[in-house]
């Protein structure tokens, strides 16, 4: 886990300015490589292989990788190679992927099984090669303009970029954030810069200045698995490093069954618990905890540090993110790095396998208001039209847009709709690929990563793997989720094997802090974003005094104008 930076240019004061700015991403170590025609940089948390065999930007031959993530498949590959004629000098995965694309190109991406986000720079080709996991878990953001390229981790480290070349708001962003709570990619803060999409291959031409897309084929594994063979293999498969493993725990399904089948395979990560009051989850996770005979170390997290946090983050933050559960995230992402580098969590459990409300509508299993003649939902007023066409399902994207939107009704939904159909192709597993798509890549894994990597904690989820996934999808959505009002029917028969049923099906809640806590934001505070607000409304979908009277969009509304007053700082 580490951060990574590039130009098109002999620049190497720019790339180590990039370098400065991510610097928490990879407190280890720093390097940077430059020639006639770029510059790469490079800032490393050290996790496999701790030796300086691992420094990067790391050279095979002519070619250079800066590498962020993690290859959990290396050991096999490198075997491989090995036996192909390839001779190494590390210990590292960094290594095997650049040997490997010199002896068979972009294909071998495809044999990776990990998460990661890296630039291969090809100087006899003549061309920068970037690339994102399929599951878009590490981050990759590029900026281009004119004769200018330049990539980064994260997008603050193309800050030096956007102010030597220049940058222009990028409208349509700014207004799905008021809507979703996020950025969705390819879209960032600035018309310049884009995000690279999970699973995509990005070929730079340096002599022609232009950029060509392409697609990830992951490779699986030719004999079918059960569920939960292949769960027990990715649990393995994540516990490939140098130091130790830990995990966050929540007391949810998806934690507690990371925990039960790690302790089953022999790994004994220690479990890190946050105890927020009134969350329904704190007594499961005790009594689950007790189940399985662990001891959690748990820390308290009060509504009053709650706010206090907010008050600081909503400043630091790469860009403007409105999901509260990264505060509590956060929060506890400081605590475990004081003691760990890597830590697993449950992402991906919910999105592959039914997890939320609307998975219920979006799959069919509720069909309670769809005799309502069309006509006479036409005529309801706003709030209660939103509300029938989420239940009556029968256009997926308005319905979705409806269950998901954080505006409370404040924005209009035209932009957001049309962006998800240009995003999310219509097929038979719709009702799950809008999470899979876009709220799992670019909310749930963008909190994971920035909350993580805030502190240099590399976070690792081992639900999102590609041979996981693959015997995940031997099975219909409507299996995965099982019928039952929480869903996630298959994960839960695995967790049967673990807990007794009262530990097992019981209502869902989300990890996120109270929108209460903003009752006690100071007046002063609230009146300096409106006047901020107010000064740039082209960029703000909504009356920001009205905002201030709803607590999503209060919220969202205090975490941009901190964030667009002080990114240049």
């Amino acid at each position: 886990m580490c951060a990574i930076a590039g130009v098109t240019a002999p620049d190497k004061g720019l790339v180590e300015r990039m370098n400065a700015l991510m610097a928490h991403r990879g407190p280890d170590d720093t390097g940077v490589f430059f020639d006639h025609q770029v510059a790469l940089g490079h800032n490393r948390l050290s996790i496999i292989d701790l030796t300086p065999g691992g420094h990067q930007p790391m050279a095979a031959g002519e070619l250079q990788i800066t590498f962020n993530g993690e290859i959990y498949n290396y050991r096999e590959l490198r075997e491989g190679l090995k036996k192909a004629g390839e001779q190494f000098v590390s210990e590292s995965d960094t290594e095997v992927i650049v040997r490997g694309y010199a002896r068979e190109g972009v294909a071998f991406f495809n044999k990776l099984r990990g998460m990661w986000a890296f630039a291969i720079y090809d100087p006899k080709a003549g061309k920068l090669v970037l690339s994102r996991d399929a599951f878009g878990i590490k981050p990759l953001y590029y900026y281009q303009k004119g004769k200018q390229f330049a990539f980064a981790s994260e997008l603050r480290g193309l800050r030096p970029v956007l102010e030597l070349f220049g940058h222009t708001d990028n409208v349509l962003a700014h207004h799905l954030y008021f809507l979703f709570g996020y950025i969705p990619a390819p879209h960032s803060p600035f018309v310049e810069v884009k995000k690279v999409l999970p699973g995509e291959v990005l070929i730079y031409d340096l002599a022609t200045q232009t950029l060509a897309h392409s697609k990830l084929v992951p490779e699986v594994a030719d004999t079918p698995r059960t569920l939960d063979e292949a769960l027990g293999d990715s649990v393995r498969a994540h516990f490939v490093a140098d130091v130790p493993v830990c995990l966050f725990y929540s007391g949810g399904i998806d934690s507690t069954l990371l925990l039960a089948k790690a302790r089953e395979l022999g790994f004994n990560p220690e479990p890190f618990f946050l105890h927020i009051p009134n969350r329904l989850d704190n007594e499961y996770a005790v009594a689950a905890a007790k189940e399985l005979g662990v001891k959690l170390t748990s820390f308290d997290f009060s509504p009053k540090q709650a706010l206090e946090r907010f008050l600081s983050l909503r400043e630091s933050l790469d860009e403007p993110f409105a999901d509260t559960s990264y505060i509590p995230t956060e929060y506890l992402s400081e605590q475990v790095a004081r003691t760990h580098k890597v830590v697993l969590s449950g992402e991906g459990g919910d999105e592959f396998f039914g997890g939320y409300h609307r998975h219920n509508h979006l799959l069919g299993l509720q069909k309670g208001m769809r005799l309502v003649p069309e006509a006479l939902v036409a005529r309801l007023p706003a709030r209660l039209r939103r509300a029938a066409e989420s239940k009556i399902n029968r256009d997926p994207y308005a319905a979705y847009l409806e269950f998901v939107r954080v505006d409370e009704g404040l924005v209009s939904r035209t932009e957001a709709l049309e962006f998800l159909h240009e995003r999310v192709a219509a097929r038979d597993e719709l009702g799950l690929a809008f999470d899979q798509e876009v709220y799992l890549p670019d909310d749930l894994l963008f909190k994971i990563d920035r909350a993580g990597m805030r502190h240099g904690l590399e976070g690792r989820v081992p639900f999102l793997d590609t041979q996981f996934f693959a015997a995940a999808r031997q099975h219909s959505a409507r299996e995965r989720h099982g019928g039952s009002p929480s869903g996630k029917g298959m994960l839960k028969d695995l967790l049967r094997n673990y807990l007794p049923e009262q530990l097992v099906e019981r209502p869902k809640q989300g990890f996120s802090i109270s929108l209460a806590v903003l009752k006690d934001v100071p007046q002063e505070v609230k009146q300096e974003a409106l006047a901020y607000a107010q000064q740039h409304a082209e960029l703000i979908p909504l009356d920001p005094a009205q905002a201030l009277q709803h607590p999503q969009s209060a919220y969202a509304l205090l975490i941009w104008t901190a964030w667009h007053k002080n990114f240049f700082k």
